[in-house]
């Protein structure tokens, strides 16, 4: 799936962030728009604030500051709670590589990582006590696996990241071997969807690719995967080194999907030199950890796809002013269950 470089373009993604998540029971999948569905009758939605001079979060927001939408109708926040004061869901992080393989250039893949991966052992260290990190890759041979199911061993993850980022001898790089990485991409997102779906309490489950993102998917297999991932407020993110190749038009797809993920999950992807990789995911926890999270019950479980909007009060944008607030733009209430998810 990462090489022919010909086949890959650039992209430019910016963040939209709010989640949905199913308290007492389970979500399902949607067909076409990167949306979220939700089976409980209260939606949690996460927002991230951000100060556009310092890039930081604020922590001070109360749940009066904020005013939400669901489809251009204003909603009663039922329940609200804020990272500052340890109450949002733990984090379940997953760092996620493809194969380094063999023969292949060192940049615009995963194995720029291979030989840095305890750097980002002190980011580690910024994770609460009851949160978990997994390891997971997938490769255009058509192998995926999780390899680490989260813990709280920050040490092993470490040790089982670099262990996945060890040379194979499989060299991809045709149209063929792209096709099955693509398969098996969107096999490995389920598979971590389905972890989560097994947890209990459910986290939110984020998933950080160290990947340079020379990637591509048809956009209505992409959408149906963003989609299912969704349906557990997942959140995607991604590191990759500066010095990896720029990206080239890409026909009949959806180009550097990993961007495109992040994108309509609420994420960011970081381009920085390896002595910024701990930094970079040290941001992605601070965002994670200074969130709010407001709750409110949607007008109809209609299985149809909801419009949801965030904004401050009047009072909260005079007293805070040169702020942004992330979140996803759409959600689907909905009462089944996947059953690829048992």
């Amino acid at each position: 799936m990462k090489q022919n470089i010909a086949r890959r373009v650039a992209s430019v993604c910016f963040l939209s962030a709010c989640m949905s998540f199913s308290i007492d029971s389970q979500p399902s999948a949607s067909a076409q728009a990167p949306t979220i569905r939700v089976q409980s009758s209260l939606v949690l939605v996460d927002v991230i604030s951000q100060n556009l001079k310092s890039g930081l979060p604020i922590r001070g927001f109360r749940k009066e500051d904020f005013r939400l939408f669901d489809n251009g109708r204003e909603v009663r926040i039922a329940t609200f709670d804020a990272g500052a004061r340890y109450d949002t869901r733990p984090v379940a992080l997953w760092l996620v590589v493809i194969c380094n393989e063999g023969g292949l250039p060192k940049f615009g893949a995963s194995a720029e990582f291979s030989g840095e991966e305890s750097v980002f052992r002190s980011a580690l260290s910024h994770l609460d006590n009851h949160e978990t990190v997994g390891v997971a890759h997938w490769c255009d041979n058509g192998e995926t696996q999780l390899d680490l199911l989260p813990t709280d061993d920050r040490d092993r993850s470490i040790r089982v990241l670099a262990e996945t980022l060890k040379p194979i001898s499989f060299q991809g790089g045709t149209d063929a071997t792209d096709e099955v990485g693509e398969k098996t991409f969107r096999k490995m997102i389920r598979l971590i969807i389905r972890d989560a779906y097994r947890s209990n309490p459910k986290p939110l489950p984020v998933i950080v690719f160290l990947h340079g993102d020379h990637t591509g998917q048809p956009r209505g297999e992409l959408n149906n995967l963003i989609d299912d991932f969704l349906e557990t407020s997942g959140i995607v993110f991604g590191i990759s080194d500066y010095r990896g190749p720029k990206h080239l038009f890409l026909i009949g797809e959806q180009a550097k999907i990993i961007h495109y993920m992040a994108k309509h999950t609420g994420g960011e992807y970081f381009s920085v030199a390896p002595v910024g990789y701990a930094a970079a995911l040290e941001s992605v926890l601070t965002q994670l950890h200074f969130r709010y999270e407001l709750g409110f019950i949607p007008q109809a479980i209609d299985g149809k796809r909801h419009a949801l909007r965030v904004e401050l009060t009047k009072e909260a944008k005079e007293t805070h002013r040169g702020i942004r607030l992330r979140f996803r733009p759409e959600y689907i209430p909905v009462r089944e269950e996947p059953e690829w998810a048992h």
